[in-house]
């Protein structure tokens, strides 16, 4: 998985970084800053990305957190 398919799946998710690293078990967001990186050092690990296909599947864990809605654009 590369880290663009990541990040379209974690959006599609409506989750943030921090979000989803908590469900994933990482402390920071740091990682997932780091997958989702066009030049990314760290290569998602094959785990991972097998949970993220699990979730945008509609899998969903007990710690699974309530994405934000994001509120319409104002128009004037």
């Amino acid at each position: 998985m590369t880290g663009e398919e990541f990040h379209e799946i974690r959006m599609k998710l409506g989750l943030s970084q921090s979000a989803i690293a908590k469900v994933l078990g990482y402390s920071t967001a740091m990682t997932i800053s780091s997958y989702e990186r066009h030049a990314a050092r760290h290569e998602v690990p094959h785990q991972v990305a097998l949970l993220m296909k699990a979730f945008d599947a509609g899998y969903r864990p007990d710690n699974w957190p309530v994405p934000k809605r994001r509120l319409p654009l104002r128009t004037p």
